[in-house]
């Protein structure tokens, strides 16, 4: 492929052709990072302070295009227009939080003379290659453009190519910021990446994105371990319904998190334990929550059609152990991405042994789990193999807190949606859902190292 070829933004909505550009060749992004690089000193020589009011510019340009933000998000990422809206409102917020709380926790200044020692300063790594993902194309983007930035490290954004309209959005917003020898952008596919990987001055890969896009990074950059690979890669997220749950808020909350944005969440719930004697009921409720989440009523579409497709295979190839409960899959291929709620039961447990409970599939099915004890039901969720978020229904704190001990997560709700994360925490998953780097709160330990002075 001729990487500067053009690239072309369909909505999921209709099809039709809503933005029009051209790939970057691997020249043009090489050269991009070789104008990072020749930035970082000056960028990174500034004072925190200095960085900081560059990036509440930032803040106060992306306020000012809230609006055609949102009109982006739902037009070319197919969101509701409420999730446009919450995403947009996130991107101060992200400010706010990196420059006060994220701070503190890594900070940049040298020590008073008067201080006793031992004390650990964050210095910059130096370019950082972005690689973001189409289902939340801003909010996840800036969430680690502002970190890197902020300590000090110039970023190379490559979005999502599902999104470009976004992301050049994004990026004027970053010129107007007079942040453009400090961002740059890089339109394309993987075939951009690939030369990148290569670059002297690349000193850190940051990626939110699935798991073969996270393999194929690790293998590209295995010959340099100098260079700091970041991996959010989604996960296989489980909700355990207790016996004294609320099941009128369980309902809601499982409804939430698993069908909201059309599944397209890597905080998705896929899979919800349920004590038997609670299934009838629990079901029941569920399947009267799935009319409140038909798509272009609660949620849009799914990224592209090609993605809807996908999705309806596996699940048209679902095994006689998983039952099918609610909602329709239409045959054939086509174009149209839309998808209406699944939810389906495991009446055999040869079911947990197909990818369908096993693996990450992005789209608005949940499946049921009956169980008999909670410990079996905890042994289940212990062999998940992506285990980014969980969530816990039951009445008391404390059984809550003793079952989150047990449950190897990156992060366990009580009585709320796995779908979801907050800003000033970190944020990361356990075993194939990432590599141990986590985002968010702690971003800025992704492109800055640790240096102890004493």
């Amino acid at each position: 492929m001729d990487n500067a070829s053009p690239l072309l933004s369909h909505s999921p909505w209709d099809g039709r052709c809503i933005w029009q550009g051209r790939r970057s060749s691997s020249a043009e992004a090489w050269a991009a990072l070789d104008g990072l690089q020749r930035a970082f000193p000056a960028w990174a020589g500034q004072a925190p302070a200095q960085r900081d009011a560059a990036l509440r510019e930032l803040g106060c340009v992306l306020e000012g295009q809230q609006e055609e933000l949102c009109e982006l998000l739902i037009t070319e990422a197919g969101k509701h227009p409420r999730d446009a809206q919450s995403e947009v409102a996130l991107l101060g917020k992200k400010i706010s939080i990196t420059l006060e709380q994220g701070r503190a926790l890594f900070p940049q200044l040298p020590p008073r003379p008067e201080s006793d020692p031992p004390h650990t300063i964050y210095r910059p790594r130096g370019p950082a290659l972005i690689v973001g993902p189409f289902n939340f194309p801003l909010h996840l983007v800036h969430g680690l453009v502002v970190p890197a930035l902020a300590m000090g490290s110039p970023v190379l954004i490559k979005p999502s190519e599902r999104c470009p309209a976004v992301a050049a959005a994004y990026y004027r917003a970053c010129i107007a910021a007079g942040l453009g020898e400090v961002v740059a952008l890089a339109q394309g596919g993987p075939e951009v990446v690939a030369p990148l990987l290569r670059h002297p001055a690349l000193t850190t890969v940051a990626a939110v994105a699935s798991r073969r896009t996270g393999a194929a990074l690790s293998q590209a950059l295995a010959g340099r371990p100098e260079v700091l690979l970041a991996l959010e890669l989604g996960g296989v997220n489980h909700a355990l319904v207790c016996a004294d749950a609320d099941l009128q808020a369980c309902a809601r909350d499982l409804a939430m998190g698993a069908w909201s944005m059309s599944g397209q969440r890597c905080t998705a719930t896929r899979i919800a334990q349920v004590p038997r004697a609670l299934c009838p009921q629990l079901i029941a409720l569920l399947q009267q929550a799935a009319a409140d989440w038909q798509p272009q009523q609660a949620c849009g579409p799914l990224i592209d059609g090609e993605s809807a497709s996908a999705f309806r295979r596996a699940w048209q190839q679902r095994p006689a152990a998983l039952q099918l409960l609610h909602g329709e899959i239409h045959e054939g291929e086509g174009s149209n991405a839309f998808q209406a709620p699944l939810l389906a039961l495991v009446n055999d447990g040869a079911a947990r042994q197909h990818s369908l409970y096993q693996e990450e599939h992005f789209g608005p099915a949940l499946i049921i789990d009956p169980y008999e004890d909670e410990n079996e039901a905890l042994a289940r969720m212990a062999a998940n193999p992506a285990r980014l978020a969980a969530s816990v229904f039951c009445a008391e704190r404390s059984h809550f807190l003793r079952l989150a001990q047990a449950l190897d997560y990156g992060q366990v709700n009580h009585n709320r949606p796995t779908a979801g994360a907050r800003s000033d925490q970190p944020f990361g998953g356990r075993a194939a859902s990432g590599n141990g780097r986590p985002a968010a709160l702690h971003a800025a330990n992704i492109f800055a190292d640790a240096c102890v002075i004493w």
